[in-house]
């Protein structure tokens, strides 16, 4: 049976892995024709890396502490270790080049992590059931990277799917979805900022304590006046 720091080292490669396969429904004028999304920028290479740095935070567990990102910061939130970082830039749909950033670490008992996500369509062109779209493309890209990484890793287990429901984060609305892996549970929590989206993503053992899950999923705080 894998220990909880080799299945941390597992998980951790399937969730750097992480691809958004989102298929979007774009909106339509009055007269009920779609309205093209603007021409693609020029964009070459992955997004520029943002500055992450210790902030402090009486209230993170023993052993974690709060991050912030970005110089102005973006957002921040509480992890077990300082987080590994990845980005790319992933073509929603014609017209739509979003850039992606991953924040990813382990702990003794699990990963944590965070997705931050820029140039999502214009605030007012995304209606709740897009948004319940991309949030539902999100969640399959996830699990398809995911499983494509443990598979690599030689494991034959499946990623379940368990409840879905509306959510909350730093006063920002989206959706959340409960998975699980062999003796792992875990969770999905997206949520909307104009034309950002941040997610924050969790795979853990019966080891983890719930306070420090509690920590986790309620330490996000969006700097929405930048």
């Amino acid at each position: 049976m894998k220990t909880a720091s080799n299945f941390s080292q597992l998980a951790l490669a399937g969730l750097i892995i992480l691809t958004l396969g989102a298929t979007t429904v774009w909106p339509q004028s009055a007269e009920g024709k779609v309205v093209p999304p603007p021409p693609p920028p020029i964009q070459q290479g992955p997004p520029p890396p943002l500055p992450i740095k210790p902030v402090a935070d009486t209230l993170a567990p023993a052993g974690w502490a709060r991050y912030g990102i970005g110089e102005p910061e973006r957002f921040s939130l509480i992890l077990p270790a300082p987080p590994e970082v990845s980005s790319e830039r992933i073509t929603l749909a014609p017209g739509v080049v979003m850039a992606v950033r991953y924040y990813m670490t382990s702990g003794a008992a699990g990963v944590y992590g965070a997705t931050y996500i820029e140039d999502l369509p214009a605030a007012g062109d995304m209606t709740e059931t897009q948004r319940r779209a991309f949030f539902d493309g999100f969640v399959k890209g996830f699990v398809d990277g995911f499983q494509e990484g443990m598979q690599k890793q030689g494991s034959t287990e499946q990623l379940k799917m368990l409840e879905q429901r509306s959510a909350t984060a730093s006063g920002l609305a989206g959706y959340e979805q409960d998975v699980s892996f062999a003796l792992y549970t875990g969770r999905l929590r997206l949520v909307f900022d104009g034309r950002r989206a941040y997610a924050l993503i969790a795979l853990w053992t019966a080891d983890a304590s719930e306070s420090e899950r509690k920590a986790f999923y309620e330490s996000l705080r969006v700097n929405t006046k930048r």
